[in-house]
Protein backbone atom coordinates (compact mmCIF):
# COMPACT_ATOMS: atom_id res chain seq x y z
CA UNK A 1 0.00 0.00 0.00
CA UNK A 2 2.81 2.12 0.56
CA UNK A 3 4.30 1.99 -2.50
CA UNK A 4 0.43 2.17 -4.64
CA UNK A 5 0.89 6.12 -2.44
CA UNK A 6 4.34 6.80 -3.94
CA UNK A 7 3.26 5.77 -7.29
CA UNK A 8 0.45 8.10 -7.20
CA UNK A 9 2.89 11.05 -6.24
CA UNK A 10 4.81 9.90 -9.30
CA UNK A 11 2.02 9.96 -11.52
CA UNK A 12 0.89 13.13 -10.50
CA UNK A 13 4.12 14.23 -11.06
CA UNK A 14 4.44 12.55 -14.71
CA UNK A 15 0.30 13.87 -15.14
CA UNK A 16 1.57 17.73 -14.44
CA UNK A 17 4.58 17.48 -17.05
CA UNK A 18 2.57 16.38 -19.81
CA UNK A 19 -0.34 18.65 -19.16
CA UNK A 20 2.25 21.47 -18.71
CA UNK A 21 3.83 20.25 -22.59
CA UNK A 22 0.65 19.93 -23.75
CA UNK A 23 0.09 23.65 -22.61
CA UNK A 24 2.55 25.67 -23.95
CA UNK A 25 2.54 23.44 -27.04
CA UNK A 26 -1.63 23.68 -27.74
CA UNK A 27 -3.19 26.14 -25.62
CA UNK A 28 -0.08 28.66 -25.16
CA UNK A 29 -0.13 28.97 -28.97
CA UNK A 30 3.05 30.87 -30.89
CA UNK A 31 3.59 32.66 -27.64
CA UNK A 32 5.98 30.77 -25.48
CA UNK A 33 5.10 31.44 -22.08
CA UNK A 34 8.73 31.81 -20.67
CA UNK A 35 9.03 33.73 -23.72
CA UNK A 36 12.22 36.08 -22.45
CA UNK A 37 14.10 33.76 -20.55
CA UNK A 38 15.90 31.43 -23.25
CA UNK A 39 16.54 34.39 -25.80
CA UNK A 40 19.91 34.96 -26.41
CA UNK A 41 20.48 38.04 -25.26
CA UNK A 42 19.58 37.36 -21.91
CA UNK A 43 22.03 34.56 -21.93
CA UNK A 44 24.77 36.43 -22.74
CA UNK A 45 24.29 38.91 -20.53
CA UNK A 46 24.07 36.13 -17.71
CA UNK A 47 27.88 35.09 -18.68
CA UNK A 48 28.77 38.52 -18.20
CA UNK A 49 27.60 39.01 -15.17
CA UNK A 50 29.85 38.12 -11.80
CA UNK A 51 27.63 37.95 -9.08
CA UNK A 52 28.06 39.20 -5.73
CA UNK A 53 28.40 35.97 -3.16
CA UNK A 54 26.92 37.75 -0.13
CA UNK A 55 24.25 39.45 -1.74
CA UNK A 56 23.16 36.12 -3.92
CA UNK A 57 23.42 33.76 -0.67
CA UNK A 58 20.68 36.52 0.84
CA UNK A 59 18.58 36.80 -1.97
CA UNK A 60 18.36 32.76 -2.46
CA UNK A 61 18.19 32.20 1.57
CA UNK A 62 15.45 34.72 1.27
CA UNK A 63 13.74 32.75 -1.77
CA UNK A 64 13.83 29.79 -0.32
CA UNK A 65 12.69 30.59 2.80
CA UNK A 66 9.41 31.99 1.84
CA UNK A 67 8.75 29.14 -0.19
CA UNK A 68 9.66 26.60 2.70
CA UNK A 69 7.55 28.30 5.14
CA UNK A 70 4.29 28.61 3.01
CA UNK A 71 4.89 24.71 2.46
CA UNK A 72 5.58 24.19 6.03
CA UNK A 73 1.69 26.29 6.29
CA UNK A 74 -0.01 24.21 4.28
CA UNK A 75 1.24 20.88 5.84
CA UNK A 76 -0.61 22.00 8.87
CA UNK A 77 -3.89 22.38 7.18
CA UNK A 78 -6.24 19.55 7.19
CA UNK A 79 -6.24 18.68 4.06
CA UNK A 80 -2.62 17.21 3.75
CA UNK A 81 -2.73 15.12 0.90
CA UNK A 82 -4.77 17.16 -1.24
CA UNK A 83 -1.87 19.76 -0.71
CA UNK A 84 0.73 17.45 -1.39
CA UNK A 85 -1.22 16.11 -5.03
CA UNK A 86 -1.57 19.70 -6.09
CA UNK A 87 1.88 20.71 -5.27
CA UNK A 88 3.43 17.70 -7.13
CA UNK A 89 0.83 18.52 -9.79
CA UNK A 90 2.36 22.39 -10.14
CA UNK A 91 5.82 21.35 -9.71
CA UNK A 92 5.55 19.17 -12.93
CA UNK A 93 3.22 20.94 -14.73
CA UNK A 94 5.72 24.50 -14.15
CA UNK A 95 8.71 21.64 -15.25
CA UNK A 96 6.82 20.98 -18.50
CA UNK A 97 6.54 24.79 -19.62
CA UNK A 98 10.10 25.42 -18.81
CA UNK A 99 11.07 22.21 -20.74
CA UNK A 100 8.82 23.24 -24.03
CA UNK A 101 9.96 26.82 -23.54
CA UNK A 102 13.80 25.88 -23.53
CA UNK A 103 13.59 23.51 -26.51
CA UNK A 104 11.35 26.03 -28.68
CA UNK A 105 13.97 28.27 -27.63
CA UNK A 106 17.43 26.63 -27.79
CA UNK A 107 16.78 23.44 -29.35
CA UNK A 108 18.51 20.84 -27.46
CA UNK A 109 20.71 22.67 -25.72
CA UNK A 110 17.71 23.70 -23.70
CA UNK A 111 17.22 20.30 -22.09
CA UNK A 112 21.03 20.47 -21.37
CA UNK A 113 20.61 23.96 -19.64
CA UNK A 114 17.71 23.15 -17.90
CA UNK A 115 18.96 20.15 -16.07
CA UNK A 116 22.53 22.08 -14.94
CA UNK A 117 20.08 24.77 -13.98
CA UNK A 118 18.08 22.89 -11.40
CA UNK A 119 20.38 19.90 -10.77
CA UNK A 120 23.19 20.61 -8.75
CA UNK A 121 20.89 21.93 -6.03
CA UNK A 122 17.77 19.97 -6.89
CA UNK A 123 19.19 16.82 -5.63
CA UNK A 124 19.33 18.54 -2.18
CA UNK A 125 15.89 20.21 -2.53
CA UNK A 126 14.62 16.90 -3.71
CA UNK A 127 15.04 15.07 -0.95
CA UNK A 128 13.77 17.75 1.60
CA UNK A 129 10.77 17.95 -0.39
CA UNK A 130 10.32 14.00 -1.42
CA UNK A 131 10.58 13.32 2.53
CA UNK A 132 8.30 16.15 3.52
CA UNK A 133 5.34 15.36 1.66
CA UNK A 134 5.85 11.33 1.37
CA UNK A 135 5.23 12.40 5.41
CA UNK A 136 2.42 14.44 5.21
CA UNK A 137 0.87 12.36 2.54
CA UNK A 138 1.17 9.42 4.58
CA UNK A 139 0.14 11.03 7.62
CA UNK A 140 -0.76 9.89 10.22
CA UNK A 141 0.76 6.76 9.46
CA UNK A 142 4.17 8.14 9.92
CA UNK A 143 5.80 9.85 12.80
CA UNK A 144 8.01 12.69 12.39
CA UNK A 145 11.38 12.97 14.44
CA UNK A 146 14.51 14.66 15.50
CA UNK A 147 16.97 12.63 12.66
CA UNK A 148 14.15 13.48 9.88
CA UNK A 149 14.52 17.20 10.94
CA UNK A 150 18.26 17.46 10.82
CA UNK A 151 17.94 15.35 7.71
CA UNK A 152 16.04 18.50 6.28
CA UNK A 153 17.70 21.22 7.65
CA UNK A 154 21.03 20.18 6.64
CA UNK A 155 19.65 19.29 3.29
CA UNK A 156 18.05 22.69 2.68
CA UNK A 157 21.12 24.36 4.06
CA UNK A 158 23.36 22.17 1.96
CA UNK A 159 20.73 22.99 -1.58
CA UNK A 160 21.17 27.09 -0.62
CA UNK A 161 24.90 26.37 -0.91
CA UNK A 162 24.91 24.45 -3.64
CA UNK A 163 22.61 27.16 -5.48
CA UNK A 164 25.06 29.96 -4.87
CA UNK A 165 28.60 28.56 -5.45
CA UNK A 166 28.21 25.72 -7.46
CA UNK A 167 24.84 26.73 -9.70
CA UNK A 168 26.25 29.79 -11.15
CA UNK A 169 29.52 28.14 -12.66
CA UNK A 170 28.11 25.05 -13.73
CA UNK A 171 25.42 27.70 -15.98
CA UNK A 172 28.05 29.91 -16.97
CA UNK A 173 29.66 26.33 -18.36
CA UNK A 174 26.75 25.39 -20.37
CA UNK A 175 26.14 28.95 -21.31
CA UNK A 176 29.48 29.34 -23.29
CA UNK A 177 28.85 25.73 -25.23
CA UNK A 178 25.53 27.38 -26.04
CA UNK A 179 26.41 30.88 -26.61
CA UNK A 180 29.48 30.72 -29.13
Amino acid sequence: MYQKKNQLLFICLAVGFFVGIIYENIMAGREVLINELFLKSNLERYLRTEFITKELLHYVVQERLWIFTWICVFSCLRWKKLFVIAIVGILGFMLGNLVVASVLQLGMAGILLCIVGVMPQGVFYGMVCYLLFVHWYHYPERRWNRVKSLFVITMFVVGILVEVYVNPICIKWVLKMICK
